[in-house]
């Protein structure tokens, strides 16, 4: 009942202003409350010109490596091919990659067998497919001899081995596609396959069918020294003390293979742009790039009847720094074709159910909700992920808009 009030609410309002009133103040405080270096806060509404508050030595320009951003961006990508009849959401992904079946399933003692369910494009996209990262599962981090921390090489391949190329180890997969959701690798196996599909690489697919329509001129894997001239430096945080420490950056360049869960370079203004054409049905400036269809299956739950984001995340997702009630993936919310979607009733702040969420392991984190029409951002550049001053910076702007849009 919360919700329809305050929908209602909003719809009135929006008949007579389309513009949000934050209080910057209030803004200001919240970013002095942290020990940040730096950071990039930002918010549209409908089609009109986002407002960002920047702090530090940052702008709505910079460059920042988005990580696991890049994710909703191969999302869009592959249901721009599902458009085109060029992939099934429902076909084994076999027969866009036959190199897959190279990968058997990693049992709990460590022995491999073969795959009783095929995997498809619809397990990728929910990250239902079985496949995990190291880092989030200890079944991996034991098959490669590795502690929670330890962040391992790419492994040596055999010749008749394909080479996925994600900078890390071979994917692994842990449980049969469909039977649970567990965030990892999935992403990047569905770069592939629009690798495959459309005949180029992930970096020129994206710059001729997103980037360039949309005017992100500041996005790619590979940009200019001129622009890349203009990142921004990445921090280590102490968990103990809470100290910063400069962390140079761990990017090849240039990159020659590009990973579809991760990896791209952006501004807080090119992906604001991004998100917003999706929270305006695939569309912005008279550029169309994906179908409301489409764009609906980004708002709405995928996951089979009764599943949700419920499953153990080890210590990496989980770091208590001053703020115990942090959570990025909550057991009860659910999930989209490119993020997540707020579902539980119980959820802290002003963030109403519905809503989608997502965030990159540097600190990067946006929300969009489609019938509000609005985009939230919050980029800083740390690690380790889900950094307690900067998650509760980021949900702190986000309650400060949606105090503004019942204003």
């Amino acid at each position: 009942m919360k919700n329809i009030f305050s929908m209602i609410c909003f719809l009135i309002l929006y008949g007579c202003t389309n513009q949000l009133e934050i209080d910057k103040l209030k803004v200001d405080q919240a970013f002095n409350k942290t020990n940040l270096p730096f950071a990039v806060l930002g918010v549209s509404l409908d089609k009109n010109d986002p407002v960002f508050y920047s702090y530090g030595d940052s702008n709505p320009d910079a460059i920042f490596e988005i990580a696991s951003m890049t994710k909703a961006i191969t999302s869009t990508a592959v249901m721009q091919l599902v458009e085109k009849g060029k992939i099934d959401l429902d076909l084994p992904i076999e027969e866009y990659l036959p190199e897959i079946n190279q990968i058997k399933i990693l049992n709990k003692d460590l022995s491999r067998s073969e795959r009783d369910t095929p995997i498809t494009m619809r397990h990728l996209l929910t990250h239902t497919s079985g496949f995990v990262y190291f880092f989030n599962s200890l079944r991996v981090m034991e098959d490669l001899n590795m502690s929670p921390g330890d962040w391992p090489q790419p492994e040596v391949l055999s010749p008749d081995e394909y080479d996925w190329g994600f900078n890390a180890p071979q994917p692994r997969q842990i449980f049969e596609a469909g039977e649970r959701w567990h965030y990892g690798r999935s992403l990047g196996i569905a770069g592939r396959v629009v690798e495959k599909v459309s005949g180029l690489d992930l970096d020129t697919y994206f710059k001729e069918n997103i980037f360039e329509p949309l005017g992100m001129d500041r996005s790619g894997y590979n940009l200019p020294q001129s622009i890349r001239n203009d990142l921004m430096p990445m921090s280590m945080r102490d968990v103990s003390s809470g100290a910063l420490s400069a962390l140079p950056s761990m990017r090849p360049i240039p990159m020659k293979r590009f990973y579809g869960g991760g990896d791209l370079l952006s501004t807080p203004n090119d992906y604001t742009r991004f998100l917003q054409c999706l929270v305006n049905g695939g569309e912005l400036d008279g550029v169309r790039i994906l179908s409301k269809n489409s764009v609906e299956s980004f708002f709405s739950n995928q996951l089979p009847e009764g599943m949700t984001l419920k499953h153990p995340l080890v210590e990496a997702f989980d770091r208590p720094y001053d703020s115990p009630q942090r959570t990025v993936f909550d057991e009860k919310d659910t999930h989209s074709y490119a993020w997540t979607i707020e579902s539980n009733p119980n959820e802290r702040g002003k963030r109403p159910q519905g809503v989608g969420a997502w965030s990159g392991i540097y600190n990067t984190y946006y929300t969009v909700d489609k019938d509000r029409r609005v985009v939230v951002v919050a980029f800083m550049q740390l690690l380790p992920f889900n950094d307690g001053d900067a998650y509760e910076l980021y949900r702190e702007f986000e309650d400060l808009v949606y105090d503004s849009l019942m204003k």
